[in-house]
């Protein structure tokens, strides 16, 4: 209704299918992990404590391929449970010791399929007294983990222009000139490569075989890969941890 010329929901070809399973976390213990190229890979977290008996924590994992999408997205359902010989086929042999994926595939519950898709960004979020926030405004690709995190971003900020201009159609506009030029560039970063263009550069170089990683990409050349994306997505660990609160603590509106 907002924007009634708007072009219709991208779909760039990438199917995921996402499911839970219990399994020991790597690295850290709480290290999201990606695993193979931009155009097949699987993405792994911990999304719960280890058990103290068992040492399992849930892994939250994603599977994805990339396809033709010239035809569109033809399965109809934007979300829909699927069986695992749909496309556990495409992950065949893909076990590495520390991880085996079959296994982890095999081990979920139920599984469900959906297309990776977002819409261009528009050129606001505001239209008199109402505002769009979180994937109404800027639907993204979930390469970076930051959907649902900038929707938080997004009421903080929202909120913290209405201390400053009251409950007013102002408020909204502060908010919107404050996010939406920037967050509609992450848009469009995350219909790229997001993070994950790190696992591309891997395979041009060498086609994803290697003995040593720092041959290939050294640490210095990751470390700052990475920086450039946590900037413009807001993840700057340094930047965000010595930033004052977005809105102070205990602050409220005047009635």
């Amino acid at each position: 209704q907002m924007h009634p010329q708007q072009p219709p929901i991208q779909w760039g070809g990438a199917i995921m299918w996402r499911g839970t399973t219990p399994g020991v976390p790597v690295r850290s213990g709480a290290s999201f992990v990606g695993v193979g190229s931009l155009r097949h890979r699987v993405v792994l977290y911990p999304i719960s404590p280890p058990d103290p008996a068992t040492g399992l924590a849930t892994i939250n994992w994603i599977a994805e391929i990339t396809v033709d999408n010239a035809e569109g997205w033809t399965q109809g359902d934007w979300n829909r449970r699927v069986e695992l010989s749909d496309f556990a086929h495409h992950f065949e042999g893909w076990d590495f010791g520390w991880l085996d994926v079959p296994s982890m595939l095999r081990g979920a519950k139920e599984v469900f399929e959906y297309p990776m898709i977002d819409r261009d960004p528009v050129p606001t979020w505001v239209d008199g007294h109402v505002a769009l926030l979180g994937d109404a405004a800027h639907v993204m690709y979930p390469v970076g983990s930051n959907g649902a995190s900038q929707a938080i971003v997004d009421a903080r900020v929202l909120g913290a222009s209405m201390l400053s201009h009251g409950v007013t159609p102002a408020a909204l506009r502060a908010y919107d000139e404050r996010l939406c030029a920037d967050i509609s560039a992450l848009v469009l970063r995350n219909r790229g490569a997001g993070p994950f263009g790190l696992l591309g550069l891997v395979d041009e170089r060498c086609g994803g075989v290697f003995d040593d990683i720092e041959q290939v990409i050294p640490a210095v050349e990751r470390e700052a890969y990475m920086a450039r994306y946590k900037a413009a997505a807001g993840f700057a660990i340094e930047t965000l941890n010595a930033a004052p609160s977005t809105i102070a603590p205990g602050a409220r509106i005047a009635a």
